[in-house]
């Protein structure tokens, strides 16, 4: 059965539609990631640590929205409060015993593994949008397709560049080039096999939204999310190795999509909500008038949206900008303890436990 074109099928298929999803959200990305090593060549990256540090807080201060919208420290009272007061003062404690070496490194290998799972998030948001993964066989080749490349990446960088992350010195994972080498070669060999796989299976042009009888079918999403992960992964740990500017193109990358799929998500959940409470008022007018007043209300609605999503985003970032004027230094370990406290709530709120509490 084709997907059907009316806004419920494609809300639960895409987290907003399928061209959005592919520009913003999956492979399309990595044009402007490739475009975005192309200027950092070519220019430099003055306006890329820029928009790095404006959306790093924006995403940051999504996270907290999330939190808050959904109430979550009721149901996760554990997860988004006593952990990240915990992860909080041992950052301070580590930060105020001189241990910055060590909190370089957490830094390094923490943003590898949070930028793998989110690739890994958005793209099971997809395979559950029509059932799951479809077989063992597809799970394995999935998961292997994301965690190969963060794995490769990460000796990669360490072999490169043993002594210094982004100017600072780290404890660096260096199995020597020969490991590096071989996990490279696995790793696209994985991704590769994981490609043919897919594209053996999903001969049909068009999802399907019915359950699968006897034919499977991939979420093209997905496939998109694999593909722009792999770009990611391969290129800007190896180039950033020798210029820590392209570790700032996979940063921004690793940025707008989250910041798309923490709106999308948001979104999902206020059309739902809404949708029981418009469906009483629906019956009681004609035809014509219920579509004019859902075309206005979904303007007014999506802007009110808008603005309410964007409050803690924005006050993430004044709160960033106004810190760095004060110029206090008991509060830079604050930047790096809200970091980690993201990693760590970025990891249990958009799971399935989470999102149904």
């Amino acid at each position: 059965m084709p997907v059907q074109t009316h806004d419920s099928s494609e809300q639960q298929l895409w987290l907003f539609s399928r061209r959005a999803d592919f520009w913003l959200a999956s492979a399309g990305a990595s044009a402007g990631l490739v475009a975005a090593v192309l200027v950092v060549l070519w220019h430099g990256d003055r306006e890329i640590d820029a928009l790095d540090f404006v959306l790093s807080e924006a995403h940051l201060g999504a996270t907290y929205e999330a939190v808050i919208r959904r109430r979550l420290w009721r149901s996760l009272p554990v997860d988004v409060l006593l952990v990240p007061f915990a992860i909080l003062a041992i950052t301070y404690a580590l930060s105020m015993s001189g241990q910055t070496t060590l909190l370089t490194s957490i830094a390094m290998y923490a943003a590898i593994w949070h930028r793998g799972r989110q690739s890994l998030g958005v793209a099971r948001f997809y395979q559950r949008g029509i059932g799951g993964a479809a077989s063992p066989a597809h799970q394995r080749l999935f998961h292997g397709a994301v965690y190969l490349p963060m794995l490769a990446a990460l000796l990669a960088y360490a072999h490169l560049a043993p002594l210094e992350y982004e100017g600072e010195p780290y404890l660096a994972l260096n199995l020597g080039g020969e490991v590096a080498s071989l996990v490279a070669i696995a790793a696209a060999g994985w991704v590769i096999a994981y490609f043919a796989w897919t594209l053996w299976q999903s001969r049909a042009e068009r999802l399907t939204i019915a359950p699968r009888n006897g034919g499977i079918q991939i979420h093209p999403g997905e496939c998109w999310v694999i593909l722009a992960h792999a770009v990611a992964f391969g290129s800007a740990y190896v180039l950033g190795a020798s210029n820590a500017s392209f570790l700032l193109v996979l940063a921004v990358h690793h940025e707008v999509q989250y910041l798309y799929f923490a709106y999308a998500m948001s979104r999902r959940s206020a059309i739902f909500s809404g949708e029981s409470k418009s469906a009483s008022r629906d019956a009681t007018r004609g035809s014509h008038s219920t579509a004019l007043c859902k075309r206005e209300g979904a303007v007014r609605s999506e802007l009110k949206h808008v603005a309410f999503f964007l409050v803690w985003p924005v006050i993430g970032f004044g709160g960033a900008v106004f810190g760095g004027w004060l110029a206090l230094e008991w509060l830079a370990p604050l930047g790096a303890g809200g970091l980690f406290c993201h990693y760590w709530l970025d990891g249990r709120i958009w799971t399935r436990r989470s999102l149904h509490a």
